[in-house]
């Protein structure tokens, strides 16, 4: 029995001319490759696509923020208001500062010593919106420095967004790099609610990518947020009643902002186009079909129109 079983396990050298080693050896690679090759399946590629942004670390801002007070030549007064706002950390690499306080710090500064940076610090603190916006002129003032005129328009233009200002808020985002700011992140957020709020698809979706880059890193109720008006957007139609309802919302955004002028007239009459468009369609299906159902989708989109001729005719009276 015992000669049978070592007979048994004898290695036999007849296998395509491969000795037992060999044929070992050859196994033992199979196997390692096919454990390399899971792995790699669940393991995250660490070689992969960096983010086109990063987030500036706090001690990178206050250098950013001296650079600028020198750039101003503040007197000493000033000077010292910006020291005390940016104090030099005791640990630089413990300190841990969310962007969006920075932004916040970095506002402040500015007004700190700046009356018209005050006026606007001061507005963007405020609850509602005034119905007459001011201008301020400093946000295209070129002959102040760019650190300080980016960081104020996101910081404007957040809060416009905020208000629902979705237009006056694109004005000072638009343009705007993650780069130019203390707080990217911000910046894409409220560049994508923008694009998503005006059913812009091919700018809304790249930013929203953009922003994603680092979900890591970004609050999570932006990531969140973004994920929602990605799914949101991605399968919106043109010339669709889904795109015509929302349409229609923001003409009522609109109009409650007291915004009745030529752009919410524009979109007024592309609603009425987008529904003669859809009722000429279902005619021709009804005709063709006489499926009972058309008839009550031409009833309700027939009196959608009729509601929102009453409302184009209420904004040219106002407008």
């Amino acid at each position: 029995m015992r000669h049978a079983i070592q007979r048994s396990i004898k290695p036999s050298r007849r296998h395509d001319g491969l000795s037992w080693a060999t044929r070992s050896l050859l196994l033992i690679g199979c196997l390692s490759f096919t454990v390399i090759a899971a792995a790699a399946e669940t393991v995250p590629d660490e070689f992969g696509k960096r983010a086109t942004w990063q987030v500036p670390a706090a001690a990178t801002v206050r250098d950013q923020v001296l650079a600028w007070a020198k750039q101003r030549s503040l007197d000493e007064a000033g000077t010292l208001k910006v020291e005390t706002l940016w104090p030099e950390p005791a640990d630089k690499e413990a300190q841990e500062v969310a962007s969006a306080e920075l932004l916040e710090r970095v506002a402040t500064t500015i007004a700190a010593v700046d009356e018209d940076a005050a006026r606007l610090v001061e507005q963007c603190r405020s609850i509602k919106p005034p119905l007459v916006m001011p201008e301020h002129e400093l946000l295209v003032d070129d002959t102040r420095p760019e650190f300080e005129r980016h960081n104020l328009r996101l910081y404007y233009g957040r809060w416009l967004a905020q208000n629902r200002l979705i237009d006056e808020s694109l004005k000072q985002l638009d343009g705007l790099k993650p780069e130019n700011v203390v707080d990217p992140a911000t910046l894409l957020f409220y560049q994508s609610v923008c694009h998503h709020r005006l059913l812009d698809k091919d700018k809304c979706l790249p930013a929203l990518a953009q922003l994603m880059e680092n979900d890591s890193v970004i609050p999570r109720r932006y990531a969140t947020v973004a994920k929602l008006m990605e799914a949101d957007l991605k399968p919106l139609k043109t010339d669709s009643l889904d795109e015509v309802s929302r349409l229609m919302d923001d003409i009522q955004r609109r109009l409650d902002l007291a915004r009745a002028g030529k752009k919410v007239r524009k979109q007024e009459d592309d609603v009425i186009a987008k529904l003669d468009k859809m009722i000429e369609e279902l005619e021709k299906q009804q005709q063709q079909q006489q499926d009972p159902g058309l008839v009550n989708q031409l009833a309700e989109l027939k009196m959608i129109r009729s509601l929102q001729n009453q409302i184009n005719r209420l904004t040219r009276q106002i407008g």
